[in-house]
């Protein structure tokens, strides 16, 4: 057998970068109570293999833990794993456990137990949500395509402290990947069935877990006595409340009823920089705002029809006038977040004046059979929102000018859901947004394979690009590539960048431990209710 060389990563080094992040654990204050965190969207499942919203996601970072975890900077530290080893061609992958591992109920979590979780979340029956972004581990393309056998998928458990995981190719970003491939509890499961996921039968192995979970959405958690670092977790209770509106979440925070608070409405952003200036976090974060374009109906299949919707779009007046949300317009379909593609595309047109852009987009449209005495009609649709609806009127006024007429659809989530998987729009709200910092998770949504392809894009050209991106061995190497496909996807416009996301959070002078996080999530173990204490050990 051809000997393996591995790049040991050690518990010491990542130890001191945690420090060095403000992550280090810490003992619990003595003044420790209940916590309570409100944001838009609504939780539909604990299960951590099957979320659908970013509130799922976000939810899961208290409740899961994975093989690697993210601090609250948003940078990569040990979760279930003390250490792991990468060996010299980036294929294998070895990660030793930390020792007595425990479910919420006190029962042993073992190597086989992350086994067992990767073959359910590979399988194409769990349909995991973010499944194809671990398709590099082998045997996984195969099983989400319903071939191959479970035992076929490259993760092992030589004993019950170890997990190895076998590659096609390298994968740069797998450790950020692991960190939310939550492991699941198999005997629960096989019990409870697709209700294990539901207070009070759930078992977690992160910071908190599930008590109850009211029908208005609240949900009430409690520190996890088994969690690996519990002696660090500095609240006492911890409760997520959802299906507030923005001024409700307001309202609750002034009136120190909630701590910490999603605002995510322009107005009561307006009103929380005049009143909690202090307390607000106004911070980028790996989402992006695009309209998507679904390229296989009739009328947008006509590259010059959906170039000209592109070049008649004023981003910054929609971002700054109508939004008004603090956004950063962009040309680029990769947000600034994200730290490792330090090349973002721009389309020839982004220099160009709005005079030039408006000229050129009623020309295409005259080349197309259009103009405003014979106008095109299209259909938009979005999730049901305040905001959207004003940035479709915004944008339904600046097409007018080029003969477009914009029919707009405001849809409950589920129902919007299933509208984009059947390609049943012509213009479509796509807030695109990642759970780790990766190009991959913006211009990879563009193969002609990804389940995330909303807009129905097939180019070959594209698919190589990205398929050579991802064999890439590092990250500079990878966005190199990413850029000469986002290039061509900026010139054949599957989607339209507007912006660049911006996360608003009020923070309560109470709360201490918040950070600066690009990321989705901020997990709550972080945060106390006294100044940071001394010291933490991991």
């Amino acid at each position: 057998m051809q000997r393996r060389h591995f790049i040991a990563t050690t518990l010491a080094s990542i130890a001191l970068r945690s420090q060095a992040a403000g992550a280090d654990p810490v003992e619990a204050p003595r003044d420790a109570r209940r916590l309570r965190r409100a944001r838009d969207g609504n939780l539909t499942s604990l299960d951590p293999h099957r979320p659908l919203s970013a509130a799922d996601m976000e939810i899961a970072a208290d409740v899961f833990c994975g093989l690697t975890a993210f601090a609250a900077s948003g940078d990569l530290i040990p979760g279930c794993a003390q250490s792991w080893q990468i060996d010299a061609d980036g294929t294998h992958y070895r990660f030793r456990l930390r020792p007595n591992l425990r479910w919420s109920d006190g029962t042993a979590l073992t190597a086989e137990d992350f086994v067992f979780s990767f073959r359910r979340l590979l399988d194409r029956q769990t349909a995991a949500l973010l499944a194809d972004r671990y398709t590099a581990i082998r045997g996984a393309a195969n099983r989400l395509a319903g071939r191959g056998r479970p035992e076929d998928l490259g993760v092992s458990a030589p004993d019950r402290a170890t997990v190895e995981f076998l590659l096609d190719r390298p994968e740069t970003d797998l450790l950020q990947l692991l960190a939310i491939a939550y492991v699941v509890p198999a005997a629960a499961i096989a019990r409870h069935g697709r209700d294990w996921a539901k207070p009070p039968q759930i078992l977690v192995n992160g910071a908190f877990e599930p008590r109850s979970w009211a029908q208005n959405g609240s949900l009430v958690l409690a520190p996890n006595a088994y969690f690996h670092d519990a002696r660090a977790v500095g609240v006492q209770q911890l409760e997520w409340v959802m299906g507030l509106d923005d001024a409700t979440r307001l309202r609750m925070f002034r009136a120190a009823q909630l701590d910490i608070v999603k605002i995510s409405e322009s107005s009561q952003l307006s009103l929380a920089r005049r009143e909690f200036a202090r307390q607000l976090h106004s911070e980028p974060y790996c989402g992006a705002g695009w309209l998507g374009l679904q390229t296989q109906r009739a009328l947008l299949s006509d590259l010059r029809l959906r170039r000209a919707l592109a070049l008649a779009i004023d981003s910054a007046a929609l971002v700054e006038k109508v939004r008004a949300l603090g956004e950063r317009a962009t040309d680029s379909l990769v947000p600034d977040a994200v730290r490792d593609y330090p090349r973002p595309g721009r389309p020839e047109y982004a220099a160009w004046s709005s005079a030039q852009r408006l000229s050129a987009a009623k020309q295409l449209m005259r080349e197309a059979g259009y103009s405003a005495t014979r106008p095109v009609k299209l259909v938009a649709i979005y999730s049901a929102n305040p905001l959207a609806q004003r940035s479709f009127l915004a944008l339904a006024a600046m097409w007018q000018r080029i003969g477009v007429q914009l029919e707009t659809t405001g849809m409950e989530s589920r129902a919007y859901s299933i509208a984009l998987r059947a390609g049943a729009f012509d213009v479509m709200d796509y807030q695109a947004f990642s759970a780790v910092q990766s190009a991959t998770s913006f211009i990879g949504r563009f193969h002609s394979g990804s389940f995330l392809n909303y807009s129905r894009y097939s180019n070959p050209q594209v698919d190589h690009l990205i398929d050579e991106a991802e064999r890439q061995p590092g990250a500079a190497a990878r966005a190199l590539v990413y850029s000469a496909a986002e290039q061509i996807l900026l010139r054949d416009l599957p989607a339209i960048p507007l912006y660049c996301g911006t996360m608003h959070r009020l923070v309560s002078d109470r709360v201490s431990g918040w950070t600066a996080n690009p990321g989705i999530a901020l997990p709550s173990r972080f945060l106390y209710w006294a100044a940071k204490p001394e010291s933490r050990q991991l």
